[in-house]
């Protein structure tokens, strides 16, 4: 009974992801589970052929979001909104370097999408000089597709690339704001505004901790310009935070969450540290 709670904590329950899928009419084998969590399950897929059409990628990245009931609700219709959300979203990022390149739905709560080669800031030692530049040129093309990204606090979402290149991952609370929205337009341009003011400021905080010296005078300062969403974001997140974690330790101490939870422990405590 105990451990049937705990599986009810991921977002895919026991059944996790499928072995295989197909896209594009070629066929690919689950490799790894990069995550797993309340929200939803991401998996890296290998090409089982070497004989494929020149467009599919080799590997791909299938995300399903929630789809497991919880306490005896219904959740698919909330992986559906989140799937539909973060397809959106990521389309409206086409054909933009740095940005994985979306491949299509997988039933009602997935995103298929093309995997990126690299290693995260969580795990890389020493980063190009010019990392950061680069970084900032490509939350830059962002911003000017009217996207806030809303989770650049997260290392493990930024990538240098095989390429030499920054990339960011993972998309799914990323907002798309423009005028369309049913606000003023002063509302909306405000807005968008100081919530891209916070990718800015997290992305200086990374550069400040990682290679500070190489930060300029203005960058230091914007490292430390907290504004009004950042400090809402702490005040509501960071009790939330800790108050999960609290729980999913003690649910795995007392054998109720299943043995994966132990190596996702440290992840998610330096993920939670990032955002301090």
């Amino acid at each position: 009974m105990g451990r049937a709670l705990g599986y009810q904590l991921y977002a895919c329950g026991r059944n996790g992801l499928p072995a295989r899928v197909s896209w594009d009419g070629c066929s690919y084998r689950l490799r790894h589970i990069l995550k797993h969590d309340f929200f939803a399950a991401t998996g890296l897929y290998h090409a089982e052929s070497h004989r494929w059409p020149p467009e599919a990628p080799a590997k791909i990245v299938l995300k399903l979001s929630r789809q497991q009931h919880f306490l005896g609700l219904p959740l698919t219709w909330m992986g559906a909104i989140f799937a539909e959300h973060e397809f959106a979203v990521m389309q409206c990022l086409t054909n933009l370097r740095g940005v994985p390149r979306v491949l299509g739905r997988y039933g009602k709560t997935g995103v298929i999408y093309q995997y990126i080669e690299g290693r995260s800031l969580k795990e890389l030692e020493e980063l190009p000089d010019d990392f950061f530049d680069q970084l900032l040129e490509l939350l830059g093309r962002i911003h000017a597709r009217n996207v806030v990204y809303l989770d650049m606090n997260k290392r493990s979402n930024i990538l240098l690339g095989a390429d030499g290149r920054p990339h960011l991952i993972d998309f799914q609370i990323s907002l798309y704001i423009d005028g369309q929205m049913p606000l003023w337009d002063g509302v909306t341009n405000y807005l968008r505004r100081i919530l891209q003011q916070a990718d800015i400021y997290h992305l200086f905080k990374h550069k400040r901790r990682l290679v500070p010296h190489l930060l300029t005078e203005q960058e230091r300062i914007l490292s430390r310009r907290r504004n009004l969403a950042i400090e809402v974001h702490r005040l509501v997140a960071t009790p939330l935070r800790r108050l999960r974690r609290l729980v999913a330790n003690a649910l795995y101490d007392n054998g109720i969450l299943p043995d994966e939870h132990r190596r996702r422990r440290d992840s998610c405590h330096n993920d939670g540290a990032e955002s301090a």
